[in-house]
């Protein structure tokens, strides 16, 4: 059978042209083959190789052909990449000033999805997204910015609520939602970490073994104080307690406002349980009633609606609109009624 010489010039052809840019003893070797198609298609020459030692020649060819392309690409794909994230120091926006120091350009904006962690990182912390934290100790990181957007300063500390901050103190720990505590040790803001229940909002400013639990509520000072109420707050003192919404403690030791509204200034085991209650000192007096009142003295009660104990020591106001302004065990029963009169 003859052999088609005019297919075997396509052949040479299509190999030549998948060869632009190759090496040139491959290019050689198809120059070659290609003449010898063309003077073989003309009759010419006869053949001086067999159809099969041509076809032979013309695969070994298109194989070294695409072999060498496929080298060419690859380092050309690592060429681009390389160009594409190689840095000129044009485009830093750093520079290294006398003593050492990088500064970054005036007006150089810096994107973190992440966090920025300064210091020491904190192996056993999940940090949250969009977090910072500052851990300067000599031993492995202590703070932990679990909370998705939360800070923590200081020295381990945790803010497990979303956008939650401690920026100082040590072993505080801010879990409410959108919750902060600004210094002091071991004081807890308690909460859902991302939804406005708990300590949602509420705060810390220093002290020691503080907790706040209600809804934008906040301790400024003191020990072992306990926030529950929405909205309440402890000013200092040590171990007072506000559960009613909108509820005061100022100071003094061991006071409770119970009653929403209610407020305690000072003193020692003083109760406000009633609706707008409020004690101004002294100790373990209690106002029970609506809008009542006991100015000061030792174990007073008033538990009328607006009655007031003005001191003395366990005096008794239970009428409406009672008053007992002073002296020892005496008793406002009736509506109005004043002692002494």
């Amino acid at each position: 059978m003859k052999f088609d010489f005019h297919a075997l010039t396509v052949i040479a052809v299509s190999v030549a042209g998948s060869w632009t840019g190759l090496s040139v003893k491959y290019d050689r070797k198809l120059s070659v083959l290609s003449k010898k198609f063309d003077t073989c298609s003309k009759g010419d020459v006869a053949p001086t190789s067999t159809d099969s030692d041509i076809l032979s020649q013309v695969a070994e060819a298109t194989k070294l052909s695409n072999q060498s392309l496929e080298t060419s690409e690859r380092v050309e794909r690592r060429l681009e990449a390389e160009t594409d994230t190689k840095q000129t120091d044009d485009d830093s926006p750093f520079t290294k000033d006398g003593d050492g120091w990088w500064v970054a350009a005036p007006g150089a904006m810096f994107l973190i999805p992440k966090g920025l962690v300064v210091g020491r990182r904190n192996a056993d912390c999940n940090y949250g997204e969009g977090v910072l934290s500052v851990d300067g100790e000599d031993e492995p990181g202590g703070n932990c910015p679990s909370g998705d957007g939360s800070v923590t300063f200081g020295h381990y500390n945790k803010a497990e609520g979303d956008s939650a901050t401690v920026t100082g103190g040590a072993v505080n720990t801010a879990s409410g939602y959108q919750s902060s505590i600004t210094g002091g040790s071991f004081n807890v803001v308690e909460g859902s970490a991302s939804s406005v229940t708990g300590g949602f909002r509420s705060s810390i400013t220093g002290g020691a073994d503080n907790t706040a639990s209600g809804p934008s509520s906040s301790i400024t000072g003191g020990r072992k104080n306990t926030v529950s109420g929405s909205g309440s707050s402890i000013t200092g003192g040590y171990g007072n307690t506000a559960t009613g919404w909108t509820t005061t403690v100022t100071g003094g030791k061991e006071n409770t406002a119970e009653g929403d509204d209610s407020s305690v200034s000072g003193g020692k085991k003083n109760v406000a349980s009633g609706e707008s209650n409020s004690i101004s000192g002294g100790s373990l007096n209690s106002a029970s009633g609506k809008e009542a009142t006991v100015s000061g003295g030792s174990r007073n009660r008033a538990s009328g609606i607006m009655t007031s104990v003005s001191g003395g020591f366990r005096n008794t106001s239970s009428g409406k609109f009672a008053s007992v302004l002073g002296g020892k065990r005496k008793t406002a029963s009736k509506n109005f009624g004043i002692f002494p009169k």
